[in-house]
């Protein structure tokens, strides 16, 4: 009776786990053996022409990290080391004054304090890193990321609530606004290219009427990361605030009428109502549009191919170009650890901290 009982449980068992087969084959095919396999290749020199590979121990590593006579201090990353020390002390005072300092927030908090920390590496005098180029196209990355993030969730949610109020037509602004998402990079980034062209576009025409001359968009250094930040903007906005307005949907309206009869005002029922009843939202617009712009790469490749003198050059352009233009696999491999690391970390704190707030 009992032998029959423990079959039936194994059978059982084996029956359920059968259904998670097809999904452990895809995992394994398509996620954890490409992995593998770039762990694997970013110990060796590996190219494409059908060289055997040269085992090479940590030196793709030491290349892409190292340099010499490296010090710590205040060096051109200030601003964003600034940024991210405010945005670590304003989390911690919400996590603290909400009481939800807990081990997802204190993981953020302290992420945020390291890289601002790790951001002071910088070369002495006399001194270099083994690839400028990584470290230059890491900094615009990290820029492009700091700069668009708040920028695509403050304006998708900005839209979302002009839209709530379910005025006449709200339902095509709401198209118009999520249209854009759903052209392909290459057909956003051409428009916005002749948009900013310096002799034809309209935005030259508007900047000569406004008495700001002609200005190089594309070409100019110094206004080449805005065009492409305002492109992404434009681009991608209308997908937040979709995302945005379904969490409206979901917040009780009875809440908006508890605060009224208490007297709130506008701003009073937007911090004391809105924005927690929006937390999960907002956690999932920031933390896939984080792991979304450092991602990013057609529009830099389309738009401006990393110039002018590579100040738009990007992390995934880079390993695009050293893999498959200059066949050094084993590099670009090591690149693309460093910034899977990266995004699985930021996925990590974004799980912990949903996980509590459902508790």
């Amino acid at each position: 009776m009992k032998e029959n009982l423990g079959q039936r449980r194994v059978l059982t068992w084996l029956g359920n786990f059968s259904f998670t087969i097809p999904f452990l084959i895809v995992y394994v095919l398509f996620i954890l053996y490409p992995v593998i396999q770039a762990v694997i290749m970013s110990f060796f020199d590996w190219d494409l022409l059908g060289n055997v590979p040269e085992w090479i121990g940590g030196a793709n590593y030491v290349r892409m990290l190292g340099g010499r006579n490296i010090v710590w201090g205040v060096s051109g990353w200030w601003f964003v080391q600034l940024l991210l020390l405010v945005l670590a002390v304003l989390v911690g005072i919400w996590a603290y004054r909400g009481n939800r300092m807990r081990s997802g927030e204190i993981l953020l908090i302290v992420s945020l304090v390291a890289v601002a920390f790790l951001l002071g590496f910088h070369p002495g005098e006399g001194g270099a890193w083994n690839d400028p180029r990584f470290w230059n196209a890491f900094k615009n990355t990290i820029i492009f990321t700091v700069v668009s993030t708040p920028l695509i969730a403050g304006v998708g949610l900005g839209f979302a609530l002009l839209l709530q109020r379910g005025a006449k037509g709200t339902g095509f602004y709401r198209a118009a606004l999520f249209l854009p998402y759903l052209l392909p990079v290459s057909v956003a980034t051409l428009i916005w290219g002749y948009m900013l062209n310096p002799s034809r576009g309209i935005v030259a025409w508007l900047t000569e009427r406004l008495g700001l001359g002609t200005i190089a968009w594309l070409s100019d250094s110094r206004f080449a990361m805005a065009a492409i930040i305002v492109t992404t903007v434009w681009w991608t906005v209308g997908f937040n605030m979709i995302l945005f307005g379904a969490g409206l949907e979901d917040i009780d309206q009875s809440l908006y009428e508890a605060a009224s009869l208490d007297g709130a005002g506008a701003w009073q029922k937007f911090k004391a109502v809105t924005l927690p009843g929006l937390k999960h939202v907002t956690l999932l617009v920031l933390v896939t549009q984080v792991i979304a712009s450092f991602q990013i790469f057609g529009q830099v490749n389309i738009m401006t191919d990393g110039g002018p003198a590579g100040a738009t050059d990007v992390v995934v352009r880079y390993i695009y170009q050293t893999g498959f233009r200059d066949t050094q696999l084993g590099y670009a491999s090591a690149m693309s650890l460093f910034l899977f690391v990266a995004m699985v970390f930021i996925s990590l704190v974004q799980f912990l901290i949903s996980r509590e707030r459902k508790h």
